[in-house]
């Protein structure tokens, strides 16, 4: 249990100060306030901290995923939505949560909230879980009285950002599934069916076939220099980690990833999804265009787009639109910028044309992966018989010229 230290005057008016054991903050303040304390000033000891922070270095490696935070955001609206007061539903709802990490942070939430923070500042203080769009809409929620509305669009937006991971995730699973069975089977014929093969050719005296002594040579390479392939596989992986953590570096990186046939309009297209979506639910919970343009410009994933969003920014800032700034940023698809437009006719419409538009390109993004998997699944299995085909033949060769030797 942790250990707090307080300081604070007692019911007669004298100064004391001590430490005391409870749950949470507030049942510290409880405790003393049951004792005839009125605490001035109460912090977790110092031994309590360290202990937690030696927790916190496991504790970073976990995660809460998107399914658990869209999970409790929506049954955090039903209670909200219901009439019950703010303190009491996120009570309720550290009691309905299974996610441990998840529902430790509800109630650190919780008492904070009842301390009189707000509840965005209190989420503000863990970015882990809540990331600053969630926090700014909950933020919004609040000010305009509609709390229970804007976790109802949270909740969708996660969910909806939840679906499209998961048909993007499950399309891949399958052609990743069979590269893997590729290069395991390879290796294992590699490293162990050719050169048993092989040892047994040579010791009849035959000479072997080009197409055998090549994939014999690649066999020996590998057992050699494996070392060397290894080594080289993740000096490579670190070196392109580090150079993308460098402004130049990742303005490369990004620009070259939309630059690549057929994965570069389908990220720009994932990309714009998103933006387009961020951005019509956070105009529509009523937080402001500069703000909103400032919030989706750090998830969109690519150094190139988040500059022509604060470019677009600066000019909406200067009175001008936002279908023309980004059209003069030329990344930027034309179907959004002319449904932005659109919108912006009507400013009560835009919020509306930028949740189209994440339709339609969601909808494009679902179509090209599941044609993009159709056409891979063939594809990887004709390379797949093209490999091993080929390993097997060189294998088969020598047996064949044994068998001859023998009728010999």
């Amino acid at each position: 249990m942790p250990v707090f230290e307080y300081a604070g005057l007692t019911s007669s008016g004298k100064r004391t100060k001590g430490v005391i054991d409870a749950e949470t903050l507030r049942g510290a303040r409880v405790k003393l306030r049951d004792q005839g304390v009125f605490p001035s000033s109460i912090t977790e000891s110092r031994a309590a901290e360290e202990k937690r922070a030696q927790g916190s270095v496991l504790e970073q490696f976990k995660r809460v995923g998107i399914n658990q935070i869209a999970l409790a955001t929506r049954q955090l609206s039903t209670l909200v939505g219901s009439g019950m007061p703010l303190v009491d539903a996120l009570k309720a709802l550290g009691d309905l949560l299974d996610h441990a990490l998840l529902k430790r942070v509800i109630a650190e939430v919780t008492d904070r909230v009842n301390e009189g923070i707000e509840l965005a500042e209190a989420m503000r203080a863990y970015p882990r879980v809540f990331s600053r769009l969630y926090v700014n809409m909950i933020s919004a929620g609040q000010a305009n009285g509609r709390l229970d509305l804007v976790l109802e669009r949270l909740a969708d937006l996660l969910e909806g950002q939840a679906a499209l991971r998961r048909k993007v995730g499950s399309a891949l699973t399958y052609p990743l599934l069979m590269l893997a069975l590729c290069f395991l089977v390879v290796l294992l014929l590699l490293a162990y069916v050719v050169p048993e093969m092989t040892a047994m050719f040579q010791e009849k005296g035959g000479t072997l076939p080009l197409p055998t002594q090549i994939v014999i040579a690649i066999s020996d390479g590998l057992q050699a220099y494996w070392y060397l392939l290894l080594g080289g596989v993740i000096a490579l992986v670190l070196v392109v980690q580090r150079v993308n953590q460098t402004p130049r570096g990742r303005e490369f990186f990004d620009s070259l990833k939309l630059q690549v046939p057929i994965a570069g309009p389908l990220g720009l297209k994932i990309a714009t999804a998103r933006f387009a979506r961020n951005l019509g639910t956070l105009l529509e919970s009523e937080v402001q265009i500069l703000e909103a343009l400032q919030i989706v410009k750090n998830i969109v994933g690519n150094v190139h787009l988040e500059t022509a969003i604060q470019q677009a920014s600066d000019g909406v800032k200067e009175g001008r639109s936002l279908s023309r700034e980004l059209e003069r940023s030329a990344v930027f698809p034309r179907m959004l910028i002319h449904m932005i437009a659109a919108g912006e006719q009507s400013g009560e419409r835009l919020a509306q044309m930028l949740l189209r538009a994440a339709n339609a390109y969601e909808n494009e993004v679902n179509s090209t992966v599941s044609a993009l998997t159709s056409i891979l699944e063939p594809l990887l299995i004709v390379f797949l018989a093209i490999v091993v085909g080929g390993i097997l033949i060189s294998v088969l060769l020598p047996m064949l010229e044994m068998s001859q030797l023998a009728l010999r």
